[in-house]
């Protein structure tokens, strides 16, 4: 209570005003802190969201790439991983 009173009279301020000044300061880092927290969590929700869109996408293509390399196979031919395409006897 007396480091109270000695920073209150530094101020030159009583010590229930002192209390009340370092209460609203404290709500408002807690209020400051409470809204960023908001802000990283939307934003983290919002890049697994891309990712998985990205991820989809991924499989999407490589389940193309598989039907593709399939049927490839089904005639006769084999897949060329650098053209992307479908080999046919001696080409």
């Amino acid at each position: 209570m007396a480091v109270l009173a000695f920073v209150a009279s530094l101020f030159g301020v009583s010590v229930a005003r002192l209390l009340l000044y370092a209460g609203l300061v404290l709500a408002i880092i807690v209020g400051a802190l409470t809204i960023r927290e908001h802000y990283i969590n939307k934003g983290y929700q919002a890049a697994l969201v891309a990712v998985k869109k990205q991820d989809n996408i991924a499989i999407d293509a490589a389940r193309k790439v598989e039907r593709k390399a399939s049927a490839c196979t089904e005639a006769n031919g084999y897949w060329d991983v650098v053209s992307q395409g479908c080999r046919l006897g001696d080409q």
